[in-house]
């Protein structure tokens, strides 16, 4: 009998710490989305920094301020890291809108 008391204990105890623990397991999963979102974020702002710095830099070429080589190389690399960063949010599965 003792030993059927002492099992019966351990299993309440255990399905008490299942339901107490239920919140604490969504939680997690609340995280992972927000910092999902975090990166979407990051990445859209990072993203409209390089449109912008490639908006920046034609406006400098078409001033004068850039010569037609030094443009065409910093275009060249802003576009590469636009692009990377595309496939980044790509990959994460953003809505693209």
């Amino acid at each position: 009998m003792d030993v059927l008391a002492v099992v019966g204990v351990l299993v309440a105890a255990s399905a008490a710490g299942w339901v107490v623990a239920g919140p604490l397991r969504g939680g997690r999963a609340e995280a992972d989305d927000a910092v999902h979102q975090g990166q979407l974020e990051d990445l859209e702002a990072a993203k409209e920094a390089r449109y912008r710095e490639i908006r920046e830099a034609e406006m400098d070429y078409r001033t004068g301020k850039l010569s037609e080589e030094d443009y065409k190389a910093i275009d060249r690399q802003l576009r590469a890291e636009a692009v990377e960063l595309l496939r980044r949010l790509d990959a994460l599965g953003a809505s693209g809108d």
